[in-house]
């Protein structure tokens, strides 16, 4: 079985959690950060805390395709 290539990127990291269509809070401080205070990070970027979130990436796709549709409907009426 083929191992799959995984991008670096914020949406595919266990410490990135997703807000909206294009941006989402990262969470690697969440020790010394309060929830307020997480930074804002687009899907995109990409940091050296990076760690693979295995089959969430895929849940998180969805997720943001689902808003995308979602917003393309209201948008369109």
């Amino acid at each position: 079985m083929a191992q799959r290539s995984v991008q670096q990127s914020c949406l595919s990291c266990k410490f990135f959690r997703p807000t909206d269509v294009l941006h989402g809070k990262c969470r690697v401080d969440k020790e010394t950060l309060g929830p307020g205070d997480y930074p804002v990070k687009r899907h995109g970027d990409i940091c050296p805390s990076w760690q693979d979130t295995g089959q969430q990436y895929y849940i998180r796709c969805g997720w943001v395709k689902g808003l995308q549709m979602k917003a393309e409907e209201e948008s369109g009426q």
